[in-house]
């Protein structure tokens, strides 16, 4: 059996996604001999917003996009940071 070379106390109690991401992208759990499993729920979800435009612009948009190897609604986020920097 592989020896536990770091001590319960040095894994931290809680952590944020980011935490636990950044912790687990240094250590691995086969370090630890005195692990509990634990359940926790996660919502990685974006939220979305609805805008109506018009067909033949939707159109235009799904050609575009294909073209470029991506989807509809990555190059209208792409266009639209890039509008909304030039308008700031």
């Amino acid at each position: 059996m592989r020896a536990n070379k770091y001590k319960k106390r040095d894994m931290p109690k809680s952590m944020t996604l980011r935490e636990a991401s950044d912790f687990w992208d240094e250590h691995s759990f086969l370090d630890y001999d005195d692990v509990e499993e634990v359940n926790f729920d996660v919502n990685l979800k974006k939220e979305k917003h609805y805008f109506a435009i018009e067909k033949d612009i939707a159109k235009q948009i799904r050609q575009v996009a294909t073209q470029r190897g991506i989807s509809a609604e990555t190059l209208v986020n792409l266009w639209l940071k890039s509008k909304l920097t030039e308008a700031i």
